[in-house]
């Protein structure tokens, strides 16, 4: 998959301090230098030491994008969505934070919202039946178009019908959006009541991800196992996969075994990407003694607790394949009751300041834009 179009989003200057083995300086160790940052960043620049929390504000557009956020407009079963979707006002239990109209306007009231320069708008279509998921779709496609702090749409189509339909339906949504439409959000694709095993992926799976590739699209998803994801990659060349919420980690504080080595083995594909977004939730088991569920809790604020699993992300994929998103409004269980973008911009950066320079720009923005960028 070639990387995405980027001149036509404005992005800020990319930090000039690029890191090399023997000596790199890291974003901790600028912080403070002013004359040395101001040397090394332009003399246009201002100096990391001098740099508010927000780089955005100093920078300009770009320096921070939220990959995954969801929106909807309440009754799902009217105007505008009319798209008969189950969520959330079908969920298990009342869920006022969720059960409301979440637009654009809604995600920049919060105290992160401004922070956020630009997000990926990430299909919420739960329950939609398959004669009104190109509507679903459409609602998407259509809020992008007049709302310019989305980057681009990522929707959702059933991959394992046949390619003939298949088809059809995605050069429709094509036609629509060709720019903002830049991949798919994918699960289910095995056969029913089979192991997620590579053997058992239903029949027209791997032709439609090839067809995908020849659009350059990527997908998103949660719940398929990485080994089985890197073997799909292998099986289908230049398909770019995105894992989302830490793939699926459990909510602690923890580096699971189990966990370690599906991210080990999902990293043998090259074009697989972890998009770190939820972290706040990995406090829950810490906060409440249960996982992450529908219930708010209050996060654990101190960034050291999610270092360990960060860490071991940035060794296992490096910094050209984590990015960073919130899962907003749904990341609001574990939103301290008001804000749940703030606390997860806040943990990340802090973990990244001691990274090199140019890592913190990737994670929280470059990688975004190669893989969720306007298609050309």
């Amino acid at each position: 998959m070639k990387d995405r179009k980027t001149s036509d989003v404005e992005v800020g200057n990319s930090s000039a301090t690029t890191s090399g083995a023997g000596g790199a300086l890291t974003r901790r160790k600028l912080m403070g230098a002013s004359v040395l940052g101001a040397g090394l960043l332009g003399a246009s620049a201002s100096p990391l030491g001098a740099q508010p929390k927000n780089p955005a504000q100093t920078h300009g557009v770009g320096r921070v994008i939220d990959a995954h956020i969801h929106l909807w407009k309440l009754p799902r079963s009217a105007p505008p969505m009319s798209d008969f979707s189950t969520y959330p006002e079908q969920l298990p239990l009342p869920v006022p934070y969720m059960n409301r109209d979440r637009l654009m306007a809604d995600y920049d009231a919060r105290v992160g919202g401004p922070k956020v320069d630009k997000v990926v708008l990430i299909e919420a279509s739960v329950g939609v039946t398959p004669d009104h998921l190109i509507q679903s779709n459409l609602w998407l496609l259509q809020t992008a178009a007049t709302e310019g702090k989305i980057l681009s749409v990522t929707g959702n189509l059933d991959v394992t019908q046949g390619t003939s339909s298949f088809v059809q339906q995605l050069d429709y949504l094509m036609s629509v959006s060709h720019k903002k439409l830049v991949g798919l959000r994918v699960g289910g694709l095995f056969l029913p009541g089979t192991p997620a095993a590579f053997a058992n992926l239903q029949p027209n799976v791997l032709n439609n991800f090839a067809i995908m590739v020849q659009r350059n699209l990527q997908i998103d998803t949660l719940g398929t196992p990485g080994a089985v994801l890197a073997q799909i990659g292998a099986a289908v060349p230049g398909l770019v996969i995105v894992m989302d919420h830490f793939a699926g980690k459990p909510s602690t504080f923890l580096v699971e075994d189990s966990w370690q080595a599906d991210m080990q083995a999902a990293a043998s594909y090259p074009n697989l990407n972890i998009k770190v977004s939820d972290v706040h939730k990995q406090s829950a088991f810490a906060a409440t003694g249960e996982p992450a569920g529908l219930v708010q809790f209050q996060p654990v604020s101190d960034p050291e607790p999610y270092a360990p699993h960060l860490e071991f992300l940035w060794r296992t994929f490096g910094e050209d394949r984590l990015i960073f998103g919130t899962n907003w409004p749904v990341a609001d269980a574990g939103g301290a009751f008001v804000d749940s973008i703030d606390p997860q911009i806040s943990i990340m950066e802090d973990f990244l300041a001691d990274k090199y320079v140019s890592g913190r720009d990737k994670v929280m923005y470059q990688n975004a834009l190669r893989v969720y960028g306007p298609r050309k």
